[in-house]
């Protein structure tokens, strides 16, 4: 197919994320390899975006196109219930020799919008407690819970779901600027107080905000909110702590 046979048919049969449907003009993609991708007419990108910054190791990586045909040929599924693979069991293993602390159990989920889902769900199951904060400038995703716990636009057209509580970001925007950290905890100490400690399961937040323009916390922020956390009880649930950028 031409480039504009495919811009023509995903336009009018498919639905493009988090934009105006009428004004979607996708780039027609027809393959990919190291930093490159092209048009089914030859024009030739550079991907600087690693797509959705996930295709770090480049695009067509030979390691993972045979990893995949291997697999593909040996057993593509299984049920993750009551089954599992050697491809599971090493991938755990991996994981556990690496990550930092005592961190040596994983839950493996198809995407970042399931895995917080899942992490609310564990909060409030650990805890007892039904509430969840989250910061204002945030995304956690697409899915119901992820929806309600992010905090910006994106979210404005989906009723409230009970149990979040949005807290304000040491950012404030161009003309405010930043808070201190002594400020943004105070803050944040303020709403769990006035929530109730006792009523809050887990505050879920990106350790750098992405989506909202890059924001890295000011020194100290990051220790401060996890020390609130362990005062309180609360869990800290990091999003997105492989971070693409």
């Amino acid at each position: 197919m031409t480039g504009d046979e495919i811009v023509t048919l995903s336009r009018k049969h498919t639905i493009s994320e988090w934009a105006a449907q009428g004004a979607v003009d996708p780039i027609p993609v027809a393959r990919a390899e190291g930093v490159y991708f092209w048009t089914p007419e030859g024009k030739r990108f550079i991907d600087f975006n690693s797509q959705l910054m996930c295709v770090n190791i480049g695009h067509g990586d030979p390691r993972v196109v045979h990893a995949i045909q291997r697999q593909a040929e040996a057993l593509c599924y299984v049920t993750p219930g009551w089954m599992t693979t050697e491809p599971r069991a090493r991938l755990g293993a991996k994981l556990a020799e690496i990550a930092p602390g005592d961190i040596n159990v994983f839950f493996f989920t198809n995407g970042g919008a399931e895995a917080n889902e899942n992490a609310i769900k564990i909060a409030r199951a650990y805890t007892g407690r039904p509430k969840i904060l989250s910061r204002y400038r945030s995304y956690h995703g697409a899915t119901a819970a992820a929806m309600a716990a992010t905090g910006e636009p994106r979210s404005w057209s989906q009723p409230p779901m009970p149990g979040f509580v949005h807290v304000l970001d040491p950012y404030h925007g161009v003309q405010r600027g930043w808070d201190t950290t002594e400020e943004a905890l105070r803050h944040l100490e303020e709403v769990i107080q006035l929530e109730g400690p006792q009523t809050i399961a887990g505050f879920i937040l990106e350790s750098v905000t992405e989506t909202n323009g890059i924001l890295v916390p000011p020194d100290g922020y990051m220790q401060g909110v996890r020390a609130l956390c362990d005062k309180y009880g609360i869990l800290m649930i990091a999003d997105e702590v492989m971070s693409g950028f």
